[in-house]
């Protein structure tokens, strides 16, 4: 990390024009995609990217060369990737809220579609059946319900979710009715949340599908070609060791053996495990305040709320690790002080964290905030209208030298503030 800080301390990236940046390592994240292809290398496994974890053009293009799928939560995301060059088959559409204009789109477009509710399954059954074209894939999600992790706002397997169908001893029958009255649902899906599931909690999600799919297959023989069993494993900010996907294929290999038997297509949907330790952010301290005896002294920099909003609001959930170094990208050394880490917006709960042990701070040092490839600039906070950091790609090229590529500038002034909308109202008839 030091030798790409000091590679853009060099290029004079941080500067008072943009006092913080965000980087991204492309050989990690080739790594990562490498790992997981080479931990499920059949051909019928087929691995589709979270595009809310990150959805930089340029970012996608490197999960689209290395042959990743796109799986998408909006209609927005799944346009985004077709545009980006995604194959249309390899689209996964899947927001959990859809309109009937939006499913007709993704019908037309031919993305492999999962369905949340029987409302949808209504929908799009009369829409099919004056459909002239092609059929996409399109299939449903079930909840098996598996319980929560142990972040319960993103767990998706509890009776409680708002996702999918709940798959209960009383609403078998009636989902088996689901499939057994279109025939056009020809996959079945499930993902039982990310950050802070146990990886157990897949497993049994895993479990609970191929289970159910053995009652599909006895009323419906045949009809179901693709399982998709989601993503979401649990990647931890505070760890500098990553996840092995290894570890999640021997697990289903011993619970879930079906899942290998080419009997059917097996998608995945990996966020946060793929993107997250790519990315850092760097911010420049502007000032310290030290006034108070016996308080931790106040770093204060340009990324909080605006940036980590997850952070702030649930500093006891989200935490990240933290590296200081001088304004010339030198590590800092030396005993470590405890200090709380502020952010620029306008109001006192704006912490990226507090209780961080760092040497002592000085204006002018730059903080690394690490694993920030997920979740980050997609969460972006418009709150103060503070400008969103530009974003640079690193890798090493053939001579070993550190080369950085621009993915996205810092955003103008025009352009931050033509969010809020037009400079004179237009007259609606």
């Amino acid at each position: 990390m030091e030798d790409i800080l000091q590679r853009v301390v060099e290029l004079n990236l941080i500067n008072d024009e943009q006092p913080s940046l965000d980087v991204f390592d492309v050989d990690y994240f080739h790594g990562r995609v490498d790992s997981l292809k080479s931990a499920f290398p059949e051909p019928f496994f087929y691995h589709a990217m979270a595009v809310k974890a990150n959805p930089l053009r340029c970012i996608m293009k490197l999960g689209l060369e290395k042959n990743l799928g796109a799986e998408c939560a909006s209609l927005q995301e799944a346009l985004h990737s077709l545009a980006i060059g995604f194959p249309a088959n390899q689209i996964v559409y899947d927001s959990p809220v859809k309109t009937i204009k939006e499913l007709e789109t993704a019908i037309n477009n031919g993305f492999y579609i999962n369905l949340d509710n029987e409302q949808e399954v209504s929908q799009v059954g009369e829409y099919l059946k004056t459909y002239p074209g092609t059929v996409p894939v399109i299939g449903l999600r079930i909840n098996p319900v598996v319980g929560a992790g142990n972040i319960a706002m993103i767990s998706t397997a509890t009776p409680q979710s708002k996702f999918g169908l709940p798959l209960t001893k009383d609403t078998c029958e009636r989902i088996l009715s689901l499939y057994q009255n279109n025939p056009w649902l020809t996959a079945v899906h499930i993902h039982v949340g990310s950050q802070g599931v146990p990886l157990t909690k897949f497993v049994d999600g895993a479990n609970v599908l191929m289970d159910f799919l053995t009652n599909i297959e006895k009323v419906c023989p045949g009809q179901i070609t693709t399982v998709d069993i989601g993503g979401g494993l649990s990647t931890e900010s505070a760890e500098p060791e990553e996840f092995q996907y290894i570890q999640y294929r021997r697990k289903l290999e011993e619970k879930v053996p079906v899942l290998f038997s080419g009997k059917y297509k097996v998608v995945t949907e990996m966020g946060r495990s793929l993107f997250l330790k790519a990315g850092t952010s760097f911010t420049r301290v502007e000032n310290v305040k030290d006034w108070i005896k016996d308080q931790n002294p106040i770093i204060l920099t340009h990324l909080g709320t605006n940036q980590f909003p997850r952070e702030a609001y649930l500093p006891h959930i989200w935490r990240h690790r933290f590296t200081l170094f001088t304004a010339e990208g030198v590590k800092k050394e030396g005993d470590e002080i405890m200090v709380d880490v502020g952010g620029p917006m306008c109001f006192q709960g704006d912490y990226l964290a507090k209780e961080v042990s760092v040497p002592r701070p000085e204006i002018g040092d730059i903080i690394a905030i690490h694993d920030t490839g997920a979740y980050t600039m997609s969460m972006y906070c418009r709150f103060n209208s503070i400008r969103a950091s530009p974003v640079y790609g690193v890798k090493k090229n053939t001579e070993g030298r550190i080369q950085v590529l621009c993915y996205k500038e810092r955003e103008t002034v025009e352009e931050c503030m033509r969010f809020w909308g037009r400079s004179s109202p237009t007259p609606v008839e």
